[in-house]
């Protein structure tokens, strides 16, 4: 594997990783000419494919609770996986999914990671890409916290729960509901940002959030997590978007980079101690604490192609962000969100 390459930049700023040319090579030369992930030449395998043509700068995007994309390219995955390709690549630091979505409107990136609720909202606004992975699902990323005295839905019943209305923790917190054979009419909803302090200051009875805001209050043991999405079949994903014209372009390059995220995917399940040293690079290039990562992430189910679980999901966020007027264009369906043919191509699917 390559060197590490470790280091964070906003999102007006980048890094570049670039890979060596080779004289000869097995793969298409850039004909501007496009195809789909179906359609690539049957004579070369992806393990064989090399890109010689002109040099191109391919565009990744994170934020700084997202991995394994920046993972593969600060460890040298990407390197490995596309050694002798003529490829550089570039990584821009966001501050959230909104202004990812953003830079793909404006042709700035070419792939990224971030929740599918803001992926799927600049599907609707016409952004040009699609889902065409995942990083991970996670059950208890976002729990409902509660007070103490409250151990059941019954005790539930009347509670005030903060949560951001129109978000994964919102979609989420409604699930959970309906597992406990409850809806948001036994409960008082109050829409903020803010649900950490309303909780500590017994403004509300419990919040939906993620789960690493309310790490201190759990350890004082004043809250405790009511349920998750372990009951309710549900999760929050963090989903992999690639922009449609390049990968009609590039189909061979989309699968090797969705196959260099599995293969991180992969080494971080071998042993604890590869799961450690990723969080402790995480905490490194994004400056947050390595317990951050640990909470949020210790429950995950990593992997490049989406669960029968996932694509449920899917389905529930796009129906609850039309429900809940949260879509530019409420008309579209699950086919302009998703496109699974690069997993195949990949051999993930």
């Amino acid at each position: 594997m390559a060197a590490s390459m470790i280091g964070c930049s906003s999102a007006g700023e980048s890094e570049t990783v670039s890979e060596t040319t080779v004289a000869e090579s097995t793969g298409a030369a850039d004909s501007g000419e496009t195809e789909s992930a179906g359609e690539t030449a049957e004579a070369v395998s992806l393990d064989e494919y090399v890109y010689d043509g002109e040099p191109l700068e391919i565009h990744l995007g994170d934020i700084n609770s997202q991995f394994p994309l920046n993972l593969a390219y600060n460890l040298g995955f990407l390197e490995e996986e596309f050694e002798g390709s003529n490829v550089t690549f570039t990584m821009d630091y966001f501050q959230n999914g909104p202004a990812i979505s953003e830079a793909f409107a404006s042709g700035d990136l070419d792939f990224a990671e971030f929740g599918e609720q803001a992926a799927i909202s600049g599907i609707s606004a016409d952004y040009g890409y699609k889902i065409i992975g995942r990083n991970c699902d996670t059950e208890t990323m976002y729990p409902l916290v509660v007070n103490m005295d409250i151990t059941d839905a019954e005790s539930l019943k009347g509670a005030k729960i903060a949560v951001s209305v129109g978000t994964s923790a919102h979609y989420l917190l409604l699930s959970y509901l309906e597992s406990m054979g409850l809806s948001e009419y036994d409960i008082e909803l109050v829409n903020t940002n803010d649900t950490v302090t309303l909780l500590a200051s017994g403004e509300v009875q419990g919040a939906a959030d993620q789960m690493a805001k309310f790490s201190s209050l759990i350890d004082a043991g004043e809250v405790h997590v009511l349920a998750d999405g372990t009951a309710s079949q549900t999760c929050q994903i963090s989903a992999f978007v690639g922009r449609n014209e390049f990968c009609e372009q590039y189909p061979e390059i989309t699968a090797k980079i969705l196959r260099a995220v599995q293969n991180v995917d992969d080494w971080m399940a071998e042993s604890e101690e590869n799961q450690k040293e990723a969080f402790s690079t995480l905490a490194e290039i994004t400056q947050r604490e390595e317990e951050w990562f640990s909470t949020m992430y210790g429950g995950s189910n990593f992997g490049a192609d989406l669960t029968e679980q996932d694509l449920r999901v899917l389905e529930e966020v796009l129906q609850f962000m039309k429900d809940n007027e949260l879509l530019s264009n409420p008309d579209i369906t699950m086919d302009d969100v998703l496109d699974l043919s690069y997993l195949e191509l990949a051999g993930l699917r």
